[in-house]
């Protein structure tokens, strides 16, 4: 088991809204919005394209995403940085595997009416504005976008998104995070199991506890912002890492990653 040595994971009040960052500008101006997108697998860096998967273990989509891309790709600066997180977790004999970055738009779609489909069935009674408040808390909201207008862009078309889980370095085998990818429920929440832990359901050497305190630290040590609705999301230079870092009181107050075309010869 890895050892119990990061402190909690910062608690977070509130429910969190995938649309909240929409408004966050975009500095045109600076060099690193112009940086192309990288084939993360070409770099020595574990890949999983989670929503290209066709032999249903994808759960819960169990099928293909339409529009999803069997690669990863996101933007160069954040290569070094998974690097240097690889490094930092060798030591507790893990690494990172990425299941999600560059997101077409519409892979965005088929995410978004998969995941509106479920809170509907979840949750019958909610009106249709609650229904697509609750999954905006996991998915960008797609319909409106448009290419020219930076309030409509999902967070993962900036190619400055990642999906990671954690697997053993010895067995390859995906660590415990206490639920599972694309949970679209209240486990997912980074912070979660710290409140489990302060109602006295679980102690302090519990094994999902502690990989999501490892997981959360190396990535925001190295330089990136945790989504904190998603455990497993982390954002750097766009529209949501901005808006995460003003939440924890951050001085930056504009994005540099904004929408960007497929690469060529990813579909």
């Amino acid at each position: 088991m890895i050892r119990n040595e990061f402190p909690p994971i910062p608690l977070m009040d509130g429910d969190l809204d995938a649309r909240n960052y929409h408004f966050i500008e975009i500095d045109a101006t600076d060099p690193r919005g112009s940086e192309t997108l990288i084939d993360i697998g070409e770099h020595g860096i574990a890949v999983l394209p989670y929503y290209h998967i066709s032999d249903g273990s994808n759960a819960p989509y169990c099928q293909r995403i339409e529009g999803s891309l069997p690669r990863m790709w996101c933007r160069e600066s954040l290569l070094p940085m998974l690097r240097t997180a690889n490094k930092e977790l060798a030591a507790y004999g893990c690494e990172l595997v990425v299941y999600d970055a560059y997101r077409p738009i519409a892979t965005q779609r088929g995410l978004w009416e998969w995941a509106l489909e479920k809170i509907k069935k979840d949750h019958p009674n909610l009106s249709g504005a609650e229904l697509e408040a609750l999954t905006s808390q996991y998915s960008s909201d797609p319909r409106r976008f448009d290419p020219a207008d930076a309030t409509t862009w999902p967070t993962h078309s900036s190619g400055a998104s990642i999906d990671v889980m954690l697997r053993s370095l010895d067995t390859g085998v995906e660590l415990d995070m206490g639920t599972a990818f694309d949970d679209l429920s209240p486990l997912a929440r980074t912070d979660y199991l710290e409140h489990v832990l302060h109602r006295g359901d679980i102690t302090s050497d519990d094994p999902a506890l502690i990989n999501r305190r490892l997981l959360y630290w190396i990535m925001t040590e190295t330089g990136f912002e945790n989504y904190p609705s998603e455990y497993w999301h982390f954002d750097f230079g766009n529209q949501m890492y901005v808006l995460n870092a003003q939440a924890k009181n951050e001085m930056l107050d504009r994005a540099w990653y904004g929408y960007c075309q497929p690469p060529i010869g990813s579909v």
